[in-house]
């Protein structure tokens, strides 16, 4: 099914010289996004080569990447948010790294939107019904006081650079960008109404697996998320570095790399995990939109002990 849908030849490979003794690896993603950012750190400085892993990357839509993973097709994917929706559900999935404590998104408008208060009446561009840019976006415009089912009429267009071109091109009036579509957007005149990130309060930009591969590939899952982590604690500690390989990775100028960084440091995890709270919050959002779902114990979504044995093992 991989080689059907969306793989979009983008697969990087950590290195031949392990090419005989290397552990492959497939983590799925949704869009190459920025947010992203430890990953592609952990691929530019050879973390995951340090791993004794080859890691390939198929971009695949979240539904997509959850039936490659179910089927084993991928190991991991970077769709954890509606993982939690799954797992909440009862499917056999965990939540193991969040790179973000909160959304990177931002409400970018045409720029005679001038304020929140201006999008009544107006076009949002969104990816699809119920998934987490259209959750927080909700979330984010009832706390402005508007009401996102009266007052905007929401248009699903699908990926970021449909969205971000549909804006350009007036097709709509406002839409969730994130770095460095943001930077892109402010500069050729669009106006940053919100940073969601200040309103709602869930992880973003996380990693998920079955629990079978947890239990079946416990070290490889360990070496794969330590790698991640590494990734983390350079972006957090080394902006210069960091901005760098935004420059190479994204293909776009010094200026727009550290104002992009800017943007993500708002929002980095510290280490990878998440608040119980946070989580709390999102099951709960989950629940509004889904009246079968129940209570959940977290460790039903999420299993973070990996992460911490790796951070004890790291601090000594």
């Amino acid at each position: 099914m991989l080689n059907l849908v969306f793989m979009i030849g983008f697969i990087f490979a950590t290195g031949s010289s392990h090419a005989m003794a290397a552990d492959r690896v497939k983590l799925a993603l949704p869009a190459k996004s920025m947010g992203y950012l430890p990953l592609f750190i952990a691929l530019h400085r050879g973390f995951f080569k340090d791993e004794a892993i080859d890691i390939e990357i198929p971009m695949l839509l979240p539904q997509l990447a959850h039936n490659a993973l179910m089927s084993g097709e991928v190991d991991y994917h970077g769709a954890a948010d509606s993982a939690l929706r799954l797992a909440a559900k009862g499917a056999p999935l965990k939540a193991i790294f969040f790179g973000a404590m909160r959304p990177n998104y931002f409400m970018m408008a045409k720029p005679q939107v001038k304020a929140v208060a201006d999008l009544r009446g107006k076009y949002i561009g969104m990816v699809r019904f119920g998934d987490t840019v259209e959750l927080a976006t909700r979330i984010a415009l009832s706390r402005e006081g508007l009401d996102p089912q009266k007052d905007t009429i929401p248009i699903m267009i699908g990926l970021p650079t449909t969205r971000v071109a549909a804006l350009a091109a007036g097709s709509i009036d406002a839409t969730i960008a994130v770095p460095p579509d943001n930077v892109l957007l402010r500069q050729k005149g669009f106006r940053e109404l919100l940073f969601l990130g200040d309103s709602v309060e869930f992880p973003s930009n996380g990693f998920a697996t079955t629990d079978r591969q947890l239990t079946d590939k416990r070290d490889l899952t360990k070496r794969t998320l330590r790698a991640l982590y590494r990734g983390l604690a350079f972006a957090r500690e080394r902006p210069d570095d960091s901005i760098q390989i935004i420059e190479r990775e994204w293909k776009v100028d010094n200026a727009v790399a550290r104002e992009s960084y800017a943007s993500l440091v708002k929002s980095f995890s510290r280490s990878g995990t998440a608040s119980d709270a946070g989580i709390k919050f999102h099951l709960q959002q989950i629940q509004k939109m889904d009246k079968s779902v129940g209570d959940i114990p977290l460790n039903k979504v999420v299993d973070f002990t990996l992460l911490e044995e790796i951070r004890r093992e790291m601090l000594k």
